[in-house]
Parts: structure tokens; C-alpha cells; sequence
């Protein structure tokens, strides 16, 4: 048993796999979130930086990556809505004032984006909290396409 100790104790003293934890990086996210049976296209935003183009249920939407040094500290999903006719003001409020997730703003003509911000900071979040939040955009997106009756 003597001889088995040392090697029990060095198990035990072994961290966790790094792989358990989503960090900031674009391709980790892509595979993630193809994983989840989405398409991840990778591309760059207006402003240079990482991007990727998916959809749910017919609604595309973009990733975007922020403070990308070396690892991107924080992830937004957001899906643009071409209306019609403008969304009034006041139903954007009180989607935002309804609902936890998914903040709503209009644009100059009126068409609405939803937005929802995860952060990734530091060493980012596990892996279950990331599909957790993948499903909360899921969600998000059907109820605020219920909504406006899109």
C-alpha cells in the first residue's frame, strides 16, 4: 500500500483539463457552437475584428468578439430585424423591461436588433454555462420573433 500512496496523492493533486472552460477565442466558439448543430462562419466586422455569421430558425445573426488581447474577453450575440414598418419605441421598452436576456434598440429607420452579451474574462466559463447561454439566444430569438410577429 506504501508505495501506491505517493501516486495517489499525485492524482489527486492533478488540475482539472483546461479544455473545460470556453475561453475567448473565435474557433473555439465556431466549434462549439457547431457542435450544437449551428453554422459558424467565420468573417470580419466593420471594425476589424472577429466575427461569425449563423442562424436559428431562419434568423441570422452575428457574433461578435470584444477586447481581443490575446483572447477575446467577451462574446455578443446579435440578429438585425428589416421591418416594414418602424417598431414603435415603446414596445422596445417594454421588451427590455419584460425580459432578463436580450436587450432590444432600434436603428435610425426603426428596425430592431436584439443583443445579448456573455463574458468571458480572465478564464472564461465552463463549457455547460456556454451551451446554456447558447440556448438562452435560442429562446431569445423565437420569443422576440413571436413578438414582433416576424
Amino acid at each position: 500500500m506504501r508505495p501506491l500512496f505517493p501516486l495517489l496523492v499525485a492524482m489527486l493533486c492533478v488540475a482539472p483539463p483546461a479544455f473545460a472552460q470556453v475561453l475567448g477565442d473565435p474557433d473555439q466558439i465556431a466549434g462549439l457552437m457547431q457542435e450544437a448543430g449551428l453554422q459558424a462562419r467565420h468573417t470580419t466586422s466593420a471594425e476589424g475584428g472577429p466575427m461569425l455569421e449563423s442562424s436559428i430558425d431562419g434568423v441570422n445573426f452575428h457574433v461578435y468578439f470584444y477586447e481581443c488581447v490575446p483572447a477575446c474577453a467577451a462574446i455578443q450575440f446579435s440578429a438585425g430585424f428589416d421591418l416594414d414598418e418602424a417598431m414603435p419605441m415603446e414596445m422596445a421598452n417594454l421588451w427590455n423591461r419584460d425580459r432578463r436576456f436580450g436587450k432590444v434598440y432600434l436603428d435610425r429607420t426603426g428596425d430592431p436588433f436584439i443583443d445579448m452579451d456573455i463574458g468571458l474574462a480572465g478564464d472564461g466559463i465552463g463549457r455547460e454555462n456556454f451551451r446554456d447561454a447558447l440556448d438562452t439566444w435560442r429562446v431569445v430569438l423565437s420569443e422576440f420573433r413571436d413578438y414582433i410577429d416576424w
